[in-house]
């Protein structure tokens, strides 16, 4: 029998897996370990034989609470293969500097969460990877993608926000760019941060790259110095080009204004 979560909600209520999940893993437990390699090796989500990846959370933590290392052999590694694909799709090359870096600190950390599973500030964390996996994942790789932007933020300065200097239209908009990006990440709550984070990476691409260097890292449209590194050097182009791509995904965010 599946072991109960301990974790709550905001409003104190206990977290609860969902029946099929509990039953899913009532069976996995059962299963030998022949079994569960061929139940394991079952990729299309649409087999009533796939095991969830809720579910091989719960398989791996049970591995750690009864010293089963080859449970743990069997499930840890198709779990991460699932979080490294769904890496690629959402920080794929090109999108931020670095990113297979960034991949590669996600899935260690992720990793991390079982070795400190139980222990620490925050020792049933995992609990709600065994009710809503993917949305738990969402918001732990929005946190670490969080981080890295605000280390390259930290590599350009900052502008000094003018006071007496005239909004924009599209200031509020971009302010909650900036405080998408940098606030963290949480589990239960913030969706519509995540989702105005995921609205950010999901523009073209010349749209997403002036919102980020301009309202996120800090760079200057353009600049009358040939040798600072501006928006429009670092994307090879003239400030106005910078300025329309930003009125253009200014556009297309606006609707986040009044919701955050």
């Amino acid at each position: 029998m599946a072991r109960p979560l301990t974790k709550t909600q905001e409003d104190d209520d206990p977290l609860v897996r969902p029946q099929a999940i509990e039953s899913q893993i009532d069976d996995a437990l059962k299963l030998s370990s022949s079994m569960l390699r061929s139940r394991l090796s079952l990729a299309d989500r649409r087999d009533p034989d796939h095991l969830r990846s809720e579910t091989l959370v719960h398989l791996v933590r049970h591995g750690r609470r009864t010293g089963d290392q080859s449970l743990i052999s069997l499930a840890l590694p198709v779990l991460l293969m699932r979080c490294e694909a769904n890496l690629f799709v959402k920080v794929p090359d090109g999108q931020l500097p670095e990113a297979a870096t960034i991949r590669e600190e996600i899935l260690g950390a992720f990793g991390e969460l079982f070795a400190s599973d139980g222990t620490g500030e925050a020792p049933d964390e995992l609990d709600f990877y065994e009710c809503k996996f993917n949305r738990a994942f969402r918001f732990f790789r929005i946190d670490v993608v969080r981080r890295e932007i605000a280390r390259l933020a930290k590599v350009a300065q900052m502008p000094e926000p003018d006071d007496e200097a005239e909004q924009g239209p599209y200031d509020e908009v971009f302010a909650r760019v900036s405080e998408a990006f940098r606030s963290p990440a949480t589990q239960e709550g913030d969706v519509l941060r995540g989702e105005i984070y995921d609205a950010i990476l999901a523009l073209p691409p010349d749209e997403r790259d002036a919102v980020i260097l301009v309202h996120v890292m800090g760079y200057q449209e353009e600049s009358d110095d040939p040798d600072k590194e501006t928006a429009a050097t670092r994307c090879d182009c003239k400030g106005r080009t910078i300025r329309n791509r930003l009125t253009r995904a200014a556009a297309k965010l606006a609707r986040f204004k009044e919701a955050l």
